[in-house]
């Protein structure tokens, strides 16, 4: 193995085993819920556009697929299917940041509201196959809409900043 691929590999090994200590953060920290989605969707967001500013998109499908199926263990994601769509969303946001990380922060931005949509859209797309009660319908698509926008907008402009310096 080249020297290259062992940096790379170790890289996204050091990410995401950073992105999983965070996402446990909200396990061990007492804080509200809406302060710990805030803070934690921020910080492993920036986790994401790190992998794919500094390592490769690559990697950041990479820590963008395991992170959903860690917070299903955790107990974060309440059933099973609830995966797929954070899973899709995650990816679809690292795609969009790779895509668009030539416009800086802006393209960050852009990529963030993309998430949101396609987080939104995709639980959407699951409570169509999937009968939940209404309530807790309403709660899901509520959190993963503009919430997702804003944590992905605050991790993108963080990374963006922290890449510039390392």
């Amino acid at each position: 193995m080249e020297y290259n691929q062992t940096r790379t590999i170790t890289r996204t090994a050091l990410l995401l085993a950073s992105t999983l200590i965070l996402q446990s953060l909200r396990l061990v920290l007492p804080l509200p819920p809406q302060t710990s989605m805030f803070l934690i969707g921020s910080l492993v967001n920036l986790c994401f556009v790190l992998a794919v500013l500094k390592i490769g998109w690559k990697s950041g499908l990479l820590i963008a697929l395991v992170t959903p199926v860690f917070a299903y263990v955790e107990g974060m994601l309440p059933f099973l299917p609830f995966v797929f769509p954070v899973a899709a969303g995650n990816c679809t946001y690292i795609g969009a940041c790779f895509i668009l990380k030539r416009w800086d922060i802006l393209g960050l931005c852009v990529a963030a509201c993309i998430k949101a949509a396609a987080m939104y859209l995709s639980f959407y797309f699951l409570f169509s196959l999937v009968a939940f009660p209404e309530m807790v319908r309403h709660m899901i698509l509520l959190v993963m809409s503009w919430p997702q926008s804003i944590t992905a907008i605050f991790g993108g402009i963080a990374a963006y900043v922290i890449s510039k310096r390392i």
